[in-house]
């Protein structure tokens, strides 16, 4: 017998796409009982929104169906005209809260002319507070009841015989009630791939030599996942036997795959499976002490990076971590003692993430 609307989502600068809802309820009017309205509710919602960052409400446009018992009833007392507006009641289910939050929406109804038989239609709209989303993740909103208040008038613009009265509207069973789903990102661009250019180093705690890194990054953050793949190019090392015997390693940290990555709170943190391969150690840079084709660590090592606060993907920037080298096999004779000289816990890795159209400039 009166329309509602509901906004109870956050919009962010994402594109929005259109969302619509069928609804059909049952509200309880004075004189007359029980009767049924049908709810159409239309909006724009965005595909995203952005943790941390206030968001305007979504303004929801609804039109709602009389019925012609209901038209009978009030032409019956003589209404004109019928004004007032409605509490709709919504469900925003996101990560912080997976039980539901309730979000309350107010609704301005348009006046409407009611006929003397027949169905009519009542518009109406309404808008949500602002809300600010804590944690990435997916979301939904969902329509509830509704409660009505209803004024009808006479044709002299009087109220009519029944006075300004509340109506409980219940929404019928069985019917899928979510408006729209979106999804809470937590990085500067709202997802997608980024490539970098990477450059820094690794100190081998063993030793302290350092290790140049250069190489690149691909970082694709998306509504199903985040993943970061580490291609570094190869190095070399200089590091000493005994303490004071230089000795030059040829070193590749190689991706093992199945690298990870998050943006949770405005920080970076990716995950790299990587082995160490060895090629050659020389003595003063020039005798062939160990190495080959089949030198390399016996295990894979994670190599676990984080940035700084407010990591911007599309911009880059530093990170920092560690990892652990495990003993080397297939080096040669002299395979322990050289393995003492770049294995072992402890080792940093320092790197700078430039964009690679950056880059190129």
């Amino acid at each position: 017998m009166a329309a509602s609307g509901l906004a109870g989502l956050a919009a962010g600068p994402a594109a929005a796409v259109p969302a619509t809802l069928e609804l059909d309820y049952h509200c309880t009017f004075p004189l007359i009982g029980p009767q049924p309205v049908h709810v159409s509710l239309s909006a724009d919602v965005p595909e995203t929104v952005r943790v941390g960052e206030q968001m305007p409400g979504i303004a929801v446009e609804s039109t709602a169906t009389v019925g012609a018992a209901s038209t009978r009833a009030l032409a019956a007392l003589g209404t004109a005209t019928l004004e007032g507006g409605a509490r709709a009641d919504a469900n925003l289910t996101v990560p912080e809260m997976p039980g539901g939050l309730p979000v309350q929406v107010d609704v301005e109804l348009e006046r409407t002319d009611v006929p003397a038989s027949g169905e009519f239609a009542v518009r109406g709209s309404g808008k949500a507070p602002d809300l600010t989303f804590s944690r990435p993740g997916p979301g939904a909103v969902a329509v509830g009841n509704l409660v009505l208040t209803l004024t009808p008038r006479l044709d002299d613009g009087g109220p009519g015989g029944l006075g300004t009265f509340e109506s409980e509207c219940v929404q019928d069973p069985g019917q899928d009630n979510v408006l729209a789903s979106f999804e809470i990102v937590d990085d500067a661009t709202g997802g997608g791939d980024h490539a970098y250019a990477v450059e820094g180093s690794s100190v081998l705690e063993t030793s302290g030599g350092t290790v140049p890194l250069t190489g690149g990054m691909t970082l694709a953050l998306g509504a199903d996942g985040a993943r970061a793949d580490l291609a570094l190019d190869p190095a070399t090392a200089n590091v000493s036997l005994f303490g004071f015997l230089p000795v030059t390693a040829e070193m590749r940290l190689d991706d093992a795959g199945g690298g990870t990555a998050e943006v949770a709170g405005g920080v970076l943190t990716t995950t790299s499976a990587l082995t160490a391969a060895f090629p050659s150690f020389r003595v003063f840079g020039v005798v062939p002490v160990g190495g080959g084709e089949e030198c390399r660590t016996a295990e894979p090592s994670e190599l676990t990076l984080t940035s700084g606060p407010g990591f911007d993907p599309a911009a880059g920037g530093r990170l920092t971590g560690g990892y652990d080298l495990a003993p080397l096999a297939g080096c040669g004779a002299l395979t322990g003692l050289i393995g003492d000289a770049v294995t072992g816990p402890g080792n940093t890795v320092d790197l700078t993430l430039t964009p690679v159209s950056e880059a190129r400039r």
